[in-house]
């Protein structure tokens, strides 16, 4: 049954109303003639008008005409396939690929119609087959997203009359979100055949290597590798750690059968400057299921490491000797200090912007003071105006009326301070315990660690706190929370800032740390050591201001994955900049390609590049504008036959089945697939539906309409030019 509307934005009524003054305008228009025409053409210029005004007048209340469709529609079994390479495989029990051609055609779906049955392949993308055969599937995609299979389903439930799912998988997904969420919004029976082995094969793999983003040359940081092992009794097996393909480490672990999970830390000790490969690696095991999963690889960038570190302080204190000890104690720190005098000079001697080029950062303690010059202050600003992050710690005679001129790059804005000075407690909050600058573990019990420190000293002063800034901690005075910020921390527009609103810092270290080493508690952590350093590196890192930024979407691809790259172009304001002209030039693998990236808005810009052979590559891109040259990035990727596909080697039964059990669905194995149609049969969602489909069509938006409007009003002035009435 079909049913057909108008709407109109405005009254009927109305409508009516000028369509009847169009006409009777047009009729009291040509009720007489000059020169008198004959009535045949005096009809055609009549309606010819009307039809003009008619059209006019009904865009006008922009008509939306709207066709509701009703049908019974026959159920549809919607088909999900496993379409990635660990399909393909062949585990401990037998040929996979084998198993899935027997699940197919013993499950029985093949023999409904196709307009009762919607088969779709899966893999990191979805594709669905309106004629299906095997050899549809190639089973060579990467990496598995069965969330985005569901999505697909869900997104056709109004459409189609989906009356249930068949999903034939081994459920290893690697890619997208857990694919039990997105089956429970389905409403729909799920009837899974899981494909593999549920045991663990013969095997061992590097499941993960994680380090720092950055590192700096001669400091060295830790690479944590993580090694899974399974169906081998005690033996002994290595893993080594590559720079860019030159072994620099081993170590040797004895493994048991009662463990498959073994953690081991390295320390990276870079040498050189660039983007540098680091690849974990274990050796070979007889009879291992696939050694494709024996390496595993990451990217790091190396800086230089002169970084140099500029210090101001009010006066000599212990802060100043603390904090510089700490600094001075990481390697390839070069710390310059400028203690101020009584008056306005400085015992190294005035600073200069030659002294502050290089620095990497600012560190401000009890700094200005009421006697500080103006043109020092000045000489800061500048160097916090080129993007250096600051590190800001308050004394008793700091002077704010003063560092107002550098409060546009703190965490806040002073209203009112008195020199008055009391103890307090640092209050930090439990929701600041993924903060780089807490953290230690990266537990959220670190927070109690914290919280267990001595009281600083603080003084009766009181800031707005920028919208933009994260507090770390408050204060609390007898056990008492008050409002006012202890730690704060700002980054906003690629400028960075820590503030600490309280001194007597070092407190932290000798009634904290050092009482607790001289009771011979020797596993204790030194938290003021870690506050300071941690500051340094999350202050330290990125602080080049970059008008073009250009990077690939993840650092080592497969063979059969694109390459995706992805471009943020600025002005000096870093407001995002459209219209650019994104040039990509990629080398390495013995070939190179070149590419234009295509804008997708707000300063941001993409491409692809497909069918890059195996091997490590390197990229430089640059961004112009008529001609303006924005700047220029560079970085680094690796393709090869590593695959995420070779992590996860068995069947996820757990998952398969309760995705089954919580549709209302069944699990089934290759053994007894062949009574999926008889279930599908039995199930009494699968039947005929009544259907209701509804379309709308902006009529008033259809240029066509407009288009007769106008060519009514053109012959109208023809014929009336003709008959010598123009």
């Amino acid at each position: 049954m079909n049913s057909y509307h108008i709407g109109l934005a405005g009254s009927w009524w109305f409508l009516i109303l000028l369509i009847l003054l169009s006409a009777g305008l047009t009729f009291w228009t040509y009720r007489r003639t000059v020169p008198e025409i004959p009535l045949r053409r005096k009809a055609i210029l009549i309606a010819l008008r009307f039809l003009a005004l008619f059209l006019f007048c009904f865009v006008l209340f922009e008509p939306v005409f709207t066709l509701i469709r009703g049908s019974f529609e026959k159920p549809k079994l919607a088909v999900l396939l496993d379409n990635s390479l660990s399909m393909a495989m062949t585990d401990s029990k037998g040929d996979r690929k084998t198993d899935y051609m027997a699940s197919v055609k013993n499950s029985g779906f093949l023999s409904l119609n196709e307009s009762e049955r919607k088969i779709a392949a899966f893999d990191n993308d979805v594709k669905e087959f309106p004629k299906f055969s095997f050899d549809s599937l190639k089973l060579k995609g990467q990496p598995t997203d069965i969330s985005k299979a569901f999505k697909r389903v869900n997104s056709n439930l109004e459409t189609d009359n989906t009356g249930a799912v068949l999903l034939i998988t081994d459920g290893a997904y690697n890619a997208g979100n857990n694919p039990l969420y997105e089956s429970d919004q389905t409403g729909k029976k799920v009837y899974v055949i899981g494909i593999g082995d549920t045991t663990e094969p013969r095997d061992a793999s590097i499941q993960s290597i994680i380090t720092n983003d950055v590192a700096y040359i001669d400091n060295p940081v830790p690479v944590n590798i993580n090694l899974k092992i399974s169906g081998y009794k005690s033996c002994e097996v290595k893993v080594k750690l590559s720079d860019n393909g030159s072994q620099i480490a081993e170590q040797s672990i004895s493994i048991s059968p009662d463990k498959q999970v073994y953690s081991l830390l390295f320390q990276y000790n870079p040498k050189n400057e660039g983007i540098r490969k680091l690849t974990a690696s274990v050796t070979s095991l007889e009879g291992e299921l696939t050694q494709k999963n024996n390496s595993l690889s990451e990217f790091v960038n190396v800086l230089k490491n002169k970084r140099k570190i500029v210090i101001f302080s009010g006066s000599p204190n212990p802060d100043l000797t603390f904090i510089r000890g700490c600094l001075e104690g990481e390697k390839g720190v070069e710390v310059k200090t400028f203690i101020q005098k009584q008056g306005a000079e400085f015992f190294e001697g005035n600073p200069t912007a030659a002294q502050l080029h290089d620095a990497e950062m600012l560190v401000l303690i009890g700094f200005p003071i009421s006697s500080s010059s103006q043109s020092s202050i000045e000489l800061i600003k500048a160097e916090l105006d080129k993007g250096k992050p600051v590190l800001l710690i308050a004394s008793q005679f700091l002077d704010y009326s003063k560092l107002k001129t550098l409060e546009e790059y703190l965490p806040f804005n002073t209203l009112t301070s008195k020199p008055q000075e009391f103890l307090a407690l640092g209050d930090f909050r439990k929701e600041a315990s993924a903060n780089p600058i807490l953290k230690i573990t990266g537990a959220a019990s670190d927070i109690d660690q914290w919280n267990q420190l001595p009281p600083v000293f603080r003084t009766e002063t009181f800031v707005k706190v920028k919208p933009e800034s994260e507090i770390l901690a408050g204060l609390k005075v007898n056990n008492t929370s008050i409002k006012e910020p202890l730690l704060m921390t700002r980054n906003f527009q690629n400028k960075k800032s820590v503030a600490v609103l309280g001194y007597g810092l070092y407190r932290w270290r000798l009634l904290g740390y050092a009482a607790d080493v001289a009771k011979g508690r020797n596993n204790v952590v030194d938290l003021y050591s870690s506050f300071v350093l941690n500051s340094h590196r999350w202050l330290s890192v990125n602080q080049d201001y970059k008008n073009v930024i250009i990077k690939t979407s993840k650092k080592v691809y497969s063979l059969s994955e694109r390459v995706e790259f992805i471009a943020q172009i600025y002005d000096a304001s870093y407001t995002p900049v459209e219209n650019c002209n994104v040039s990509i030039k990629v080398s390495g693998g013995n070939q190179g390609r070149d590419l234009i990236l295509n804008s997708i808005g707000n300063g941001r810009y993409t491409g692809f590049i497909d069918g890059l052979g195996e091997g490590d590559y390197y990229f430089t891109g640059e961004a112009r504008q008529n001609g303006t040259f924005f700047g220029k990035d560079n970085g680094r990727f690796s393709i090869g036959d590593i695959s995420i596909e070779y992590l996860d080697l068995k069947m996820n039964i757990g998952l398969l089945t309760t995705i089954a059990q919580r549709s209302g669905g069944k699990f089934y194995t290759v053994a007894n697939a062949n009574e999926f149609m008889n279930d599908l049969s039995n199930d009494p969602n699968f039947k005929q539906k009544a259907m209701t489909l509804r379309n709308e069509f902006s009529l008033w938006n259809l240029p066509w309409i407009l288009g007769l409007a106008i060519l009514c009003l053109s012959l109208e002035w023809f014929l009336r030019k003709r008959s010598g009435m123009i």
